[in-house]
């Protein structure tokens, strides 16, 4: 059922539709438009549909009619509902629509910035509201663009390692993410550089030389190998991370999936992101 202003006069104003139900298909129709999301992607938990309608006139006066307002109305929600989910989505929730459809994430890197969690606060506030819609996230990554900067990022996992096995023997507690000021990396590096087995600068007597820290630095991003392989598991882990998260915020499970990963092509213009695509069940 919908409801609106009754008086003969009608001014600028919005549009409530309570309950709004879609009917079986009909046996021969051509039409496939994603009808049910559109009216997923507008209807609130309470079945409410509140559109605003900026139109005004006379029921009185016989040159003026709601229907065609109506319908087209209806038609440009169903055809943002394809081009623009989450910019249709985004309309209850203050904007931001284009922004919810894709999580960033630094180069190489599968970790939620905070700029990351908070687009996602929004994303899961406005699915806890909208309980018809599903979401499948599908994580993307680009050899080409993120070669190098993946390896920083396994060199700094292998720092944080490092601190945190040294932390452990001290019998030190160990906080569940290990941060690592600049001070401690000189001295992390020469322990990584221990470890690793690569090829080693040797002095005279055959020991392994005494390199400053830009140099260990330099040798240990040189011997990381980054394969396609590595590349997709970088894009399963945004998409896992974008889950997970989602699911901390009380979303449910059956909600969420995890679509085929991408490996993209280099883009220069193109950030490294998760993307998120809304459907239905």
């Amino acid at each position: 059922m919908w409801c609106g202003p009754t008086a003969s006069s009608l001014p600028a104003t919005r549009w409530y539709l309570s309950q709004l139900s879609i009917g079986d298909k009909v046996e021969g129709a051509t039409a496939s438009l994603p009808v049910k999301l559109a009216v997923a992607l507008l209807a609130d938990r309470n079945g409410v549909i509140d559109i605003d309608l900026p139109i005004s006139g006379s029921l009185n006066d016989p040159q003026f009619s709601l229907g065609p307002i109506i319908v087209k109305v209806i038609l440009n929600v169903i055809v943002k509902a394809i081009t623009a989910p989450f910019s249709l989505l985004a309309g209850a929730f203050g904007g931001g629509g284009e922004e919810m459809a894709s999580v960033s994430f630094a180069v190489g890197s599968a970790r939620l910035a905070p700029e990351a969690r908070a687009g996602l606060d929004k994303v899961a506030k406005a699915l806890t509201d909208r309980p018809a819609l599903q979401l499948t996230v599908v994580g993307t990554s680009g050899l080409e663009a993120e070669r190098e900067g993946f390896k920083r990022e396994r060199l700094d996992q292998l720092l944080r390692a490092e601190k945190r096995r040294s932390l452990l023997t001290q019998g030190d507690t160990v906080a569940a993410v290990v941060t690592v000021s600049p001070t401690e990396v000189p001295v992390l590096l020469k322990e990584v550089y221990k470890r690793a087995d690569m090829p080693k600068p040797r002095n005279l007597v055959g020991l392994a030389k005494d390199l400053p820290a830009s140099e260990l630095e330099k040798l240990l991003l040189a011997d990381m190998a980054v394969s396609e392989d590595a590349m997709r598991e970088l894009a399963v882990r945004r998409g896992v991370a974008v889950k997970d998260y989602l699911v901390s915020r009380d979303l449910a499970p059956a909600r969420l999936f995890l679509g085929a990963t991408k490996t993209l092509p280099h883009d220069p213009q193109r950030t490294p992101r998760a993307e998120l695509n809304l459907a239905m069940p």
